[in-house]
């Protein structure tokens, strides 16, 4: 994955975000959650439901396919804001079988 840093008012309207966010096997968003009051990451993929938009009070919204953090089975799409980073990773092997 390529390092880019992006400003708030640019990504929604990145296509290189979003492009990138695509070819990512999957990527970890990390964000301060008001439910717990904690900044917490979560392991999340992109599919065709995905987006990234601005909410009504002018914050970068994306919404995902989010993991559950110690299974990594799919909880169901989630909307994340106060995202602090997302890093994207590429799978180490072509294919899903071990070598």
């Amino acid at each position: 994955m390529e390092n880019k840093y992006i400003e708030e008012a640019e990504a929604i309207n990145s296509t290189t975000m979003i492009d990138q966010l695509k070819t990512a096997d999957h990527f970890y968003i990390v964000h301060y959650c008001k439910k717990r009051d904690k900044i917490e990451d979560r392991r999340c993929y992109w599919d065709n439901k995905s987006k990234i938009w601005e909410t009504k009070e002018g914050k970068v919204a994306i919404t995902c396919v989010a993991l559950n953090n110690e299974t990594y089975e799919i909880d169901g799409y989630r909307t994340f804001t106060n995202i602090f980073q997302i890093v994207g990773r590429k799978p180490m092997h072509e294919n899903s079988e071990v070598h």
